[in-house]
């Protein structure tokens, strides 16, 4: 009789440990599975000047903030879309500043931002027999989506465009340096202005910040600079040739009148 009483004690002992293994396994598949549906948080760039952060993914929601062409941000992970506004999809990102806000999807993008440092071939893949008609241009901000060996994947709007070009580059056409790519942020909008004067005084602005020192564009905006003075010393220099023209022919004039007295 007792080893019936002992034996049964230790099988409800042993069903007792079964089941505490199998709360505790359940639990952490729980913790697992929240842990891997948790929002993904990656670092990404902008590729479009001027994109309004909200505090509601809404254009209607209140304004923040907005991101310079090629900020770095951290997409939060999370996303959303406004039906009022033909399901337009909106993704959260955290500023430099730590300010949390919604701005449009696919104007932020994951990856770094670089800079083309010179006119750069696009090509649909990796591989120099894909080669397309376009290139970006120098100074052009792009982010940097992908890389293999000596190629880069990249997005971003070329210079004169209405929107986003995308393909492989040589890496060798770039540059991730944070002074090259403020640079070419500033570059882009001084060039832009068509007032010739206003676009020189931009420029001069941009050569004469001592925090721009070291960026290889320097001097492509130094010889843009010499250009437009050059240009400008020949529009004065025409009105001082034409009077020139005018005065000698009063001379001749003059002495015509002399001569004929």
């Amino acid at each position: 009789m007792k080893n019936y009483y002992y034996t049964l004690a230790c099988a409800i002992m042993a069903f007792g440990l079964i089941s505490c293994s199998g709360n505790e396994n359940k639990e952490t598949t729980e913790q697992t599975t929240a842990k891997e549906e948790a929002p993904k948080k990656v670092d990404a760039v902008s590729i479009w000047d001027g994109i309004s952060v909200r505090k509601e993914p809404s254009s209607d929601g209140k304004w923040i903030s907005s991101i310079s062409l090629g900020e770095k941000v951290l997409m939060t992970g999370k996303t959303a879309v406004d039906s009022s506004e033909d399901n337009r999809e909106y993704v959260e990102i955290k500023l430099g500043d730590d300010k949390q806000g919604w701005v449009v999807s696919g104007f932020v993008v994951e990856g770094t931002a670089v800079a083309a440092v010179r006119e750069a071939q696009i090509f649909k893949r990796p591989d120099l027999l894909t080669k397309t008609d376009k290139s970006f241009n120098p100074m052009d901000v792009l982010a940097l989506i992908d890389t293999k060996d000596e190629w880069v994947e990249v997005k971003g709007k070329r210079q004169g465009d209405k929107w986003f070009s995308s393909g492989w580059v040589k890496r060798t056409d770039l540059s991730d340096n944070e002074v090259d790519i403020a640079v070419a942020v500033y570059a882009q909008k001084a060039l832009a202005i068509e007032e010739e004067e206003k676009r020189i005084e931009a420029i001069q602005e941009i050569l004469e910040n001592e925090s721009f020192t070291s960026s290889q564009f320097m001097v492509d905006l130094k010889d843009e600079l010499n250009d437009l003075n050059s240009d400008e010393e020949e529009l004065m220099a025409e009105p001082t040739e034409e009077m020139d023209s005018v005065e000698m022919e009063e001379e001749v004039a003059e002495t015509e009148e002399v001569m004929s007295e």
